[in-house]
């Protein structure tokens, strides 16, 4: 990957920007493998799948050795995960400059009926302390997410 580099960040490895990058520009499209939700499970429990990025109501996508597995949470995210033509995408939720760790909230890509949380050591000033489920966030905050159209279709679909 060209665009982005994987380096040492404030929560291990992190995924950092090797370019600029301007709001809604692709910074990596994320490959690997859809599974199950089951299977996934079954496979690595839950420290395993919080490397896999939800990819529809029942199936994540694992990422194996793709440097986004190197993503990390920010309650103040530059990047957001989207899904267009069955590929997800990371793109610029902000501008990013070279050097710059890219970060989502991960809360924009758990579902409604996903229990899966973590405690937040982001670092901002914002920071929530404990990551949850999209609709457990502040209603300002999920609006200005809505309305920038930085969450995908498939997990606003598990608020209705």
């Amino acid at each position: 990957m060209r665009h982005v580099t994987v380096a040492p960040a404030r929560n291990g490895l992190g995924l950092f920007a090797a370019r600029a990058f301007k709001p809604e520009q692709t910074i990596l499209k994320i490959a690997g493998r859809v599974v199950h939700h089951r299977v996934l499970w079954k496979r690595r429990g839950s420290t395993f799948s919080a490397n896999c990025f939800r990819y529809g109501p029942q199936t994540y996508l694992d990422p194996g050795d793709h440097p986004s597995r190197y993503l990390n949470h920010s309650c103040e995210p530059n990047a957001a995960i989207l899904k267009a033509n069955n590929q997800i995408l990371l793109v610029a939720a902000a501008p990013i400059d070279p050097g710059d760790e890219v970060v989502f909230d991960y809360s924009t890509s758990i579902g409604d009926d996903d229990v899966w949380t973590m405690r937040c050591n982001c670092g901002e000033s914002t920071c929530r302390g404990r990551i949850k489920r999209f609709g457990s966030l502040p209603r300002a905050l999920k609006e200005r997410y809505l309305a920038a159209g930085l969450v995908p279709k498939y997990i606003i679909a598990t608020l209705e």
